[in-house]
């Protein structure tokens, strides 16, 4: 009687047209799940860049809310303010003006802050040619320090030739001063994207 039957049984694995097929499904997944990874990966951009915008907004509508030199009141004033420049005379585009009373008191027209004055002490638009560039601390119109870390914001105070064809912007300079003036908010984010808000305002 023959003994006990043996049975040679390969040893356990895969195929390869399984190991193909695995490959090819793993492929597929990969790619059906990958733009799934960059949106989490990019779910914080929305909330970066409102914040952005806010900071920005924010100085802007501070910078806004000012009057247009020291020597206008709040809303515009007589052209030839103090701010002028010379070359204001009592003629402006071939309209005369009463500029006795004020007359031209700044002959370079420079923009900053007048004397003594600080961030909570600015008093009109130009003042803000003189603040400094904020980085990751910020300081609201209230004088309230808040942290944004990532974060900077600065401002740009020009003169415009509104009435000219071409713009001309200037900084300073006797002749060169107009009735208007831009004001640019810079912002930058932990992007490293840029946020810009421009205008520009008149004396009327």
């Amino acid at each position: 009687m023959n003994g006990p039957s043996r049975f040679l049984r390969s040893p356990a694995g895969f195929t390869l047209i399984e190991l193909v097929l695995t490959i090819v499904i793993l492929g597929f997944t990969v790619q059906l799940l990958f733009p799934f990874f960059q949106a989490v990966e990019h779910s914080a951009d929305p909330v970066v860049r409102e914040r952005s915008v806010a900071l920005a907004q924010a100085l802007m509508d501070e910078v806004l809310s000012k009057r247009w030199d020291e020597n206008t009141p709040v809303g515009g004033g007589p052209l030839c303010s103090g701010e002028g420049g010379t070359g204001r005379g009592s003629t402006v585009y071939g309209v005369a003006l009463d500029c006795s009373t004020e007359a031209v008191l700044v002959a370079s027209g420079s923009l900053g802050q007048e004397s003594g004055e600080t961030r909570l002490t600015y008093n009109d638009v130009d003042d803000y040619a003189s603040m400094a560039a904020e980085n990751n601390t910020f300081v609201d119109q209230a004088g309230v320090v808040f942290t944004m870390s990532g974060y900077s914001r600065s401002v740009q105070v020009d003169y415009v030739s509104s009435h000219l064809a071409v713009i001309n912007v200037t900084t300073a300079g006797a002749g060169g001063t107009t009735d208007s003036k831009r004001i640019r908010v810079t912002v930058t984010n932990p992007l490293v994207e840029t946020v810009q808000l421009l205008s520009v305002v008149c004396n009327f």
